[in-house]
C-alpha cells in the first residue's frame, strides 16, 4: 500500500474487480463486469416484469412485493452466490402458482386476454430470472479464479 492509497479503498477487499466510483461499488452490480454484470441485469428487469405482470390483472397478495425484494437483494447484495436465491425462489412461486386451479385456469383460457398474457408473462419471468441467476453465478465463479 502506497501513501496515495487511503487505507479503506474497496481494490483492496477485491483486487479483480475493476475501481470504481462512489457508491456504486458497494452493491453488487456496481462492483460486477462484463458479462456478469450483464446477467445481473437482465435477472433483476426478469424479476421487476414478472412483479408488473403479476400486478396488472389485479391480483391480491405479496407476490410482486416479494419479487421486487429479491431484484433489490441481487442489485445490492455482493456474495457471489445471491443470485442463486433467485432460483429458489422462481421454482417456489413456479410450482405454488401452477399447484392453484385458478391459476392454471388464467393460463389455458385466452379469451381473457389481459389475464391470459400477465400469466404466462410471469412464468416466462420466473424462468429467465433463474436462467440468468445461474449463469450469473457460473460466469462469477469463472471470472473470479
Amino acid at each position: 500500500m502506497t501513501a496515495q492509497t487511503p487505507p479503506n479503498d474497496h481494490r483492496l477487499l477485491d483486487p479483480a474487480s475493476p475501481p470504481r466510483r462512489g457508491r456504486a461499488a458497494w452493491t453488487a452490480i456496481g462492483r460486477a463486469h462484463g458479462r456478469h454484470r450483464m446477467f445481473l441485469i437482465a435477472t433483476c428487469l426478469a424479476l421487476v416484469l414478472a412483479a408488473i405482470s403479476d400486478e396488472a390483472p389485479g391480483y391480491d397478495g405479496p407476490g410482486p412485493f416479494i419479487d421486487l425484494a429479491f431484484a433489490v437483494l441481487v442489485a445490492l447484495a455482493w456474495w457471489r452466490f445471491t443470485p442463486l436465491l433467485i432460483v429458489a425462489m422462481s421454482a417456489f412461486l413456479l410450482f405454488g402458482g401452477l399447484a392453484a386451479p385458478e391459476f392454471v385456469s388464467r393460463l389455458i383460457q385466452p379469451t381473457h386476454a389481459l389475464d391470459f398474457t400477465a400469466g404466462w408473462l410471469q412464468m416466462l419471468s420466473f424462468v429467465a430470472a433463474a436462467t440468468f441467476a445461474v449463469t450469473s453465478a457460473v460466469y462469477a465463479r469463472r471470472t473470479s479464479r
